[in-house]
């Protein structure tokens, strides 16, 4: 009988403390002579009971197990755990204290409900790195606290309503819950921004990347200056100007997608020194591109042209200068697909440029007819030719304005001179010309006498 109760008490005991490899997958993993333990419990739909984790855990993958809620468990209580993956659940509310991991580096809690972070929330992380927030149902900066977070450097927070809210809060208000000073890298895509107030990153001393794509956003604000990485992307704004880019000079990494520009005019890029990577896609207005976008010293020293990926596909341009040759020809990679190319002796230096096959099968003719949709590095020189009606009508047009200079000319010669003959010769017939008196005397007094 005694010990019937044993093996009950260790049955009790052990279903009590069930690893939690038993139920998930668990591999181990050697990086630098340590024991990695990754642990996979996505779509399990697993208890948040009765479940301890491997004392040598690593990275823990609870995705996709319809969670509303968490609560204190021994499942998110671990001093080795670095990564922690709760996204894709149904969460709307985190318990404070709950997640007790303080060698956490990167929580992801994306694609949830949550509406509000508590202020304890992040109490035992203070590792935190990275951290995602993107897809859930936040619609106010004031119900998010990050303060507890002092080594955080990247935060996602796609994809939230709390535009509007930005736009009163200080996103890294020192005296509230907001962003410390240390954080690098900020997304906020669609978010419902309308406007980015003035020094709205002025506590902002070391951000690196910005993605504030996908916004309402009408015109350009003023950028950190440490930024490298910026993308503008999916916003209407209209105009770029030399002036938008001239305070970040370490910028790498430009994205100027489907915006309604017109054109990319001179001098807008001439201030971006490091950059290494421009995308200039998807922009259904844009018709002209500057050949001194770049400004002069990328045409007259293209040494110091230091661009090496370049995109404008997709657009509306229909022809480039030939001055861009030089620049262009150095770049890594450079795609022009998608635009409807005029082709014409004005794009015949097209082919000279070192472009990867699989970055031309779309780079293709939108005129004149003969060579519509003809791909570009497929056709013979012959048909980069300009139309001889082109020259005539040039010399037509050439003729037709001398031929009116003339005209003025003569016009201008008869005005000048013609009056001033007119008046000497009456002049000079009236010296010459009988007397008044001696016309009315009367022809028969002579007989008389």
């Amino acid at each position: 009988m005694i010990s019937l109760l044993f093996f009950v008490f260790i049955a009790l005991h052990s279903v009590s403390a069930l690893s939690i490899c038993n139920v998930c997958l668990c591999r181990t993993n050697r990086v630098e002579n340590v024991l990695q333990q990754y642990i996979d419990c996505s779509r399990r739909d697993i208890s948040m009971s009765n479940l301890t984790l491997p004392s040598d855990g690593y990275s823990l993958d609870l995705s996709s197990n319809k969670f509303d809620r968490l609560q204190n468990s021994s499942l998110f209580k671990s001093t080795t755990i670095i990564e922690l993956f709760l996204n894709d659940n149904n969460l709307k509310e985190i318990s404070a204290n709950v997640l007790d991991f303080p060698e956490l580096r990167i929580l992801d809690l994306s694609f949830n409900k949550l509406e509000t972070i508590h202020e304890s929330t992040f109490t035992n992380l203070k590792k935190l790195q990275f951290l995602n927030l993107a897809s859930n149902k936040f619609t106010s900066f004031e119900k998010l606290a990050f303060h507890h977070l002092s080594n955080l450097k990247e935060i996602i927070l796609d994809n939230n309503d709390i535009g509007q809210s930005l736009r009163k809060v200080n996103l890294f208000d020192i005296n509230g819950f907001g962003l410390t000073k240390n954080i690098r890298n900020i997304s906020m895509y669609s978010v419902n921004l309308n406007e980015v107030p003035d020094n709205f990153f002025i506590e902002a001393y070391d951000i690196r990347k910005l993605v504030i794509s996908n916004n309402n956003l009408s015109d350009v604000f003023e950028f950190p200056y440490t930024l490298e990485y910026l993308d503008l992307s999916d916003n209407p704004i209209k105009t770029i100007s030399t002036e938008d880019f001239n305070n970040i000079p370490a910028l790498r990494v430009l994205k100027l997608n489907n915006l309604q520009i017109e054109e990319v005019p001179c001098y807008v890029f001439e201030p971006l020194h490091g950059l290494k990577e421009l995308e200039i896609e998807r922009n259904k207005y844009l018709t002209n591109f500057s050949r001194l976008a770049f400004g002069d010293e990328a045409l007259n020293d293209p040494d110091n042209f230091l661009l090496e990926q370049l995109s404008l596909k997709n657009s509306r341009l229909t022809t480039l200068d030939e001055d861009l040759l030089e620049p262009f020809g150095r770049l890594i990679k450079l795609d022009l697909q998608g635009n409807p190319w005029k082709c014409d002796c004005k794009i015949a230096w097209f082919k000279r440029l070192q472009i990867d096959p699989k970055d031309y099968e779309h780079l293709r003719c939108g005129s004149p007819k003969p060579t519509y949709n003809s791909k570009i590095f497929d056709l013979k020189p012959r048909y980069f030719t300009c139309p001889k009606q082109d020259r005539h009508f040039i010399g037509v047009t050439i003729a037709g304005v001398a031929f009116c200079i003339i005209l003025a000319l003569i016009a201008l010669w008869f005005f000048v001179f013609v009056p001033r003959y007119q008046s000497r010769s009456n002049f000079t017939q009236s010296m010459y010309a009988p007397s008044a008196a001696y016309t009315v005397l009367p022809m028969a007094s002579h007989f008389r006498e």
